[in-house]
């Protein structure tokens, strides 16, 4: 049984993953360090191996156990969830104005991140529990309680505060609906309708002055430099204005590794975490660029494959988040660094800084893999 379960190992998946790591480790070098001799003196690029290789070691582990089995625990899972979400703003450790780490002995993680994981699968049972097990459609109902599901750590992720990490709660929850067979129309004119319902709230709050709770000032700066970068050059758009001047100077071929202003001159501001990709287009230019672009569409493509191939509806559902996930933080990011999206501070996956965050995207793909394996049912 194990012998056919490992022939069924998607290669292909796991050699993009590990392509994208490898240029993620390289620009994360690149904006730490400041030769090839200096490398392994740079913390980043140590820590970064090091949650590589747990994260490795996590995927490996993940895809063992057969997912249906995972199933089982959803309840604790999602108690484990919130757990951890109540804990870091009672607990946690405060750093740049927020609260968004726990701490574990000498170590910390974020549990926004590991949250997403876990109700992912949680929310994959819910909405299974309802389409496949019930043998009825879908309802408005059903929406209002996957989004209550998704909502409460969501708005515990919001307090703390961090509304990247929220919004991408919101695209598990239109991705796995969406696989599951909700309608497509629905989901548009629920999307629709909270889109401009925050729109509706930022105009009253920058227009009229009214108080919205839990809404930053730096929330509302950012999107006012994503409509006007050169408002507040020196402040909130400076991010945006060094990001665009650094994938540019890149060009086709970039600049080289170690070389550039934006990265090798502080220029460019977090740039070994959100602005990762502005590092990439700057000292590998367009070529580098294409290759983690092509990386990701390979990705997406397989895991898309595993979505058509799974063996039952959970299985499919499951696989749906984790590419809900993948895919909004990619464009996110790609296209916060570009200019073409407001800046919300979500890493780019496997690519930028950040234990918790490569170890729960490792973890996804385990997923991911898991399903591939028992896509067919073993005959002995």
């Amino acid at each position: 049984m194990w012998r056919r379960l490992l022939r069924r190992i998607d290669w292909i998946l796991i050699v993009a993953v590990m392509v994208i790591m490898i240029l993620g480790m390289l620009m994360i070098a690149g904006s730490t360090a400041d030769s090839w001799r200096t490398i392994l003196d740079s913390p980043f690029v140590r820590r970064q191996g090091a949650y590589g290789l747990a994260g490795l070691g996590l995927m490996v582990a993940t895809m063992l156990v057969d997912y249906r089995h995972i199933r089982t625990f959803s309840r604790l899972l999602y108690a484990a969830s919130l757990g951890m979400l109540v804990a870091v703003l009672m607990v946690g450790v405060e750093a740049g104005g927020a609260t968004r780490w726990l701490p574990v002995g000498p170590l910390s993680f974020q549990p926004a991140e590991v949250a997403r994981v876990l109700v992912l699968i949680t929310l994959a049972n819910q909405v299974c529990a309802v389409g496949s097990d019930s043998k009825r459609d879908y309802t408005w109902m059903d929406l209002f309680w996957s989004a209550v599901h998704v909502g409460v750590p969501a708005g515990l992720v919001v307090v703390q505060p961090d509304l990247g990490t929220a919004l991408v709660f919101a695209a598990v929850l239109l991705g796995q609906l969406y696989i599951a067979g909700f309608s497509p129309w629905r989901l548009l004119a629920a999307a629709w309708t909270g889109l401009a319902a925050v729109v509706v709230l930022l105009l009253s709050h920058v227009r009229y002055g009214v108080d919205i709770p839990l809404l930053q000032p730096y929330m509302v700066n950012r999107l006012i430099a994503f409509v006007d970068p050169t408002a507040d050059p020196t402040g909130a758009g400076y991010h945006l204005q060094q990001s665009v001047i650094a994938i540019g100077s890149g060009r086709v071929a970039g600049n080289g590794l170690f070389r550039g202003g934006g990265a090798q001159m502080h220029f460019l501001p977090e740039q070994h975490t959100d602005f990762i990709f502005s590092v990439l287009g700057e000292q590998l230019g367009m070529v580098g660029v294409s290759i983690l672009l092509l990386s990701f569409i390979v990705v997406f493509l397989r895991m898309l494959s595993i979505i058509v191939g799974a063996a039952d509806q959970y299985g499919a559902v499951l696989v749906g988040g984790v590419v809900a996930i993948l895919f909004f933080r990619v464009v996110v990011n790609v296209g916060m660094t570009m200019g073409v999206m407001p800046i919300t501070g979500l890493p780019l996956p496997f690519v930028s800084y950040g234990g918790s965050a490569l170890m729960a995207d490792l973890v996804s793909v385990g997923l991911v893999l898991n399903v591939g394996m028992r896509r067919h049912k073993i005959l002995f």
